[in-house]
């Protein structure tokens, strides 16, 4: 890793650059980036161009003043790639994983007429169209013709997030302790820690399985020692259980794909016998300081705004009002959240796109996944271990009805290599 960083130095330079600009001046770091990428461009420098939109995506979750410029920076940043890649020439197939969101989209944005916040609301569905548009697109190119550089890179970004997290615990433990209780690292919270160390677990087992040769055995231990202290630091409930459901899926998967199926099926239906002993369970092995046990009754908070949530949905049963629409509602429920202890979050994606978009809405967008997943599923086996640790991921987080944040676009990056034939060529077999 030492090597690779001291070859691609100029690159990771340019991320260090973007921080002391957005340091200096917010408003100048909305200029600067995007025009960097500019340049970039002339340079056919697309790996990092996709890197450094996922380092500023990731920067834009953290809570910490140094970083706040990333916040305002990232839709920029997208309109910026969304440039360059519509000016770029393409081949044939880049637009396959939006296709199966057109529907969804036709009808998340039909719904903004009704919206209280029209214009913030076609913010978020647009900027959900660009990524679906433009990131595949984008990967495809970059793995057609750098794939290994870019494999390789795409892990070392991740890597170094968590690893200055966890160094940030014992350096300056203030900067990665959220509300002086729980370890957030560079993530804004600890369940976005969660649902970081789960998706990039998923991406590195995927590309360290596909391509064994390109990390050393010592690089492959520290990369995962990395993803469990992560997860360990942050007590994530949901990145814990959603990534030790990706490792047995995918254990089992690699013995058989129909055990898997019936194994996972099992373990599935078996959920609410499990839950219903949970707290017995971990009592029993002395843990309930990290499972947080006083907060499980209620779901940290979970179940108040669940209830809220189901009211307003009632409401708008087949169709709603689009995106940002349960944002603006529970703002109104604002004081009665700060006295529950909660701070109206809906904590569950399928709830939120029901709540934004309606029933049909969730049915599209549904469909809209599911097809890509079956497409992925054509060429590798193994998305399905991703599918099952994401049920559970995004039944207790709002994560994938956003898309600028630094969530959802490994999920778009993971499903568009095992989608990719190219992802799975031989090392110089063109």
């Amino acid at each position: 890793m030492l090597q690779i960083l001291r070859l691609e130095k100029n690159n990771y330079f340019i991320f260090l650059f973007w921080i002391v600009v957005g340091a200096i001046s917010s408003q100048l770091a909305y200029l600067v980036i995007p025009v960097h990428i500019l340049i970039m461009k002339k340079k056919y420098n697309w790996i990092w161009i996709i890197l450094g939109f996922w380092f500023i995506l990731t920067l834009s979750d953290s809570r910490q003043g140094v970083f706040r410029f990333a916040q305002g920076a990232k839709m920029f940043v997208l309109l910026a790639i969304s440039y360059l890649f519509v000016t770029t020439p393409k081949e044939y197939g880049w637009q396959k994983m939006v296709t199966p969101f057109i529907p969804f989209l036709l009808v998340a944005f039909g719904s903004l007429i009704g919206s209280p916040q029209p214009f913030y609301g076609f913010q978020k569905t647009f900027s959900y169209l660009l990524l679906l548009l433009v990131i595949p697109g984008l990967i495809q190119m970059i793995v057609r013709n750098e794939r290994d550089r870019f494999l390789y890179n795409l892990i070392l970004i991740g890597t170094i997030i968590l690893a200055s997290g966890v160094a940030l615990r014992f350096i300056r433990p203030s900067f990665v302790i959220f509300g002086g209780e729980r370890f957030s690292g560079i993530l804004g919270n600890p369940n976005g820690l969660g649902i970081y160390a789960f998706l990039f677990s998923v991406l590195f087992t995927i590309i360290n399985h596909y391509h064994k040769g390109l990390f050393r055995r010592v690089e492959v231990w520290f990369i995962y020692a990395m993803i469990i202290l992560s997860l360990f630091l942050c007590g994530s409930r949901g990145g814990i259980f959603s990534t030790a459901l990706f490792f047995i899926a995918w254990f089992l998967f690699k013995q058989n794909l129909v055990l898997g199926f019936v194994a996972m099926t099992i373990i599935f239906t078996s959920y609410q016998l499990v839950m219903a002993n949970f707290v017995e369970i971990v009592t029993y092995l002395n843990i309930q300081d990290f499972f947080r046990l006083e907060t499980l009754e209620t779901g940290s908070g979970r179940t108040v705004v669940a209830e809220i949530a189901w009211k307003h949905i009632h409401e708008n049963y087949w169709f709603s009002k689009g995106f940002t629409y349960s944002e603006y509602i529970l703002s109104q429920y604002r004081d009665y959240f700060v006295a529950s202890g909660h701070q109206g979050n809906i904590h569950n994606s399928w709830l939120t796109i029901w709540f934004d978009t309606g029933l049909v809405g969730l049915i599209l967008f549904s469909i809209g996944w599911l097809t890509n997943i079956f497409r992925a599923s054509m060429k590798s086996p193994f998305i399905w271990a991703l599918f099952f640790g994401l049920l559970l991921s995004i039944s207790v987080e709002s994560w994938l009805i956003a898309s600028l944040n630094p969530f959802t676009i490994q999920l778009i990056i993971i499903i568009t290599l095992l989608s990719d034939d190219n992802f799975y060529r031989k090392a110089g077999v063109k």
